[in-house]
């Protein structure tokens, strides 16, 4: 079945359920929140089953159903030294009895969590269900199992899925080449970005200058503050800068952790070079402010999945300095039109992108205009939103043969 040239219209009456065992971060569903709501706008007859008792602010337009109870078993994993978290949700034998009672003509699970398998699995019991399985990339560059069995029962979920979407090549490659997937059902389209709300006018932060009166370029971090995340690597790489350079500087760090008195201490030298402030964490609805004032958004990760800082940036057109160890740089960074990727422990190299953008306003401007492209073309949730859409509708046709 050809999906219609214009998806972006309510689709008819067909119910779509999502499974994933959690959504947004301590009762946020942050960027979750906007993807949810544009998709319901194509599929009104839309379920989001959640745990019971958890709660989230900000959600009651969203059709979020407590449906879930499960064990927990959660778990140290290590990638590149630092302890990435692992874990997985079963479902008690109620949940599938509630997820098969909903009578959804299409299923939409997230990873290869327990309970998206088990979710997966039971759908089998209702042929004309559509399946959908979103697979973010090479789960291995977040250190997946490759264990035997493990691949084996991954295999079996793909294999019982109608449409397999992923957002890289990447991930299509894992797909077909490690986890044996069908080619004709792996689909690459972006199925998560980030945009914070826009703030008004009224909550704008006021440009800072330098003291020959030029604007200072203004680089934001926006993220936790722990060791995975490299923030320690920007301020080394801002101690390098001369001192010209230096005060042309306004940096905000938006973000809070178990490193920010470390990170406070080596702060502390650059203070009479460059204007520096820690904000601590702020809630996501509150970012955009933040993102809205700034020039620059720097992601010096050590390493990084696919972190949605990136897209974030890239929906308020900021030029991008960011780790090539964040998985999003390459579907985020174009080599000088959106931004630069680093080797965030290349201090060097790190500071000379800084001052590159600190002294070519033509450089800056080209890369923001890039990046607000980049976005509009890929990434904004009313795009992320057709990509699944389309996903559901090839989904739904071919459960029904």
């Amino acid at each position: 079945m050809t999906p219609p040239a214009n998806i972006s219209e309510p689709v008819g009456g067909e119910r779509v359920i999502w499974v994933s065992p959690s959504y947004g971060y301590h009762g946020d569903l942050m960027y979750f929140g906007e993807i949810f709501r544009a998709f319901i706008r194509r599929f009104p007859d839309t379920l989001i089953p959640v745990k019971h008792g958890a709660t989230f602010h900000h959600a009651a337009d969203l059709p979020l159903v407590p449906m879930i109870t499960s064990w927990s078993l959660r778990w140290k994993r290590m990638v590149r030294g630092v302890d990435y978290g692992a874990g997985i949700d079963v479902p008690k034998p109620g949940f599938v009895r509630r997820m098969l009672g909903a009578r959804a003509d299409c299923l939409i699970t997230i990873e290869f969590t327990g309970l998206a398998l088990i979710a997966m699995a039971a759908a089998a019991l209702r042929p004309a269900m559509g399946r959908v399985l979103l697979v973010e990339s090479d789960p291995r560059q977040r250190g997946g199992s490759s264990h035997p069995l493990v691949l084996a029962i991954k295999r079996i979920a793909c294999a019982r899925a109608h449409v397999i979407q992923t957002n890289t090549a990447e991930g299509r490659a894992y797909l077909i080449e490690v986890l044996r997937a069908d080619p004709a059902r792996v689909r690459v389209a972006p199925y998560l970005t980030s945009c914070p709300p826009r703030p008004d006018r009224a909550s704008l932060l006021s440009q800072p200058m330098a003291g020959d009166g030029t604007p200072k370029l203004r680089l934001l971090f926006v993220n936790s503050l722990q060791p995975r995340k490299g923030a320690d690597h920007l301020l080394a790489a801002l101690a390098l800068l001369p001192d010209a350079v230096a005060a042309r500087i306004d940096l905000t760090i938006v973000g809070d952790g178990p490193e920010r008195s470390r990170l406070a201490a080596m702060a502390a030298p650059l203070a009479d070079r460059l204007a520096l402030r820690f904000l601590g964490a702020k809630p996501y609805r509150e970012l955009g402010q933040y993102y809205a004032a700034a020039d620059v958004l720097v992601i010096p990760s050590i390493v990084d999945y696919r972190s949605l800082a990136g897209f974030e940036g890239l929906a308020y057109g900021l030029a991008l300095i960011q780790s090539r160890f964040d998985g999003a740089a390459r579907e985020t960074i174009v080599e000088g039109e959106t931004g630069f990727a680093i080797d965030p422990a290349n201090h060097a190299d790190f500071a000379a992108r800084i001052t590159a953008l600190v002294s070519d306003p033509a450089l800056l401007a080209r890369c923001r205009a890039g990046a607000a492209r980049l976005y509009a073309a890929r990434f904004s949730v009313e795009q992320i939103a057709d990509n699944i859409a389309q996903s559901v509708r090839l989904a739904i046709a071919r459960a029904r043969g």
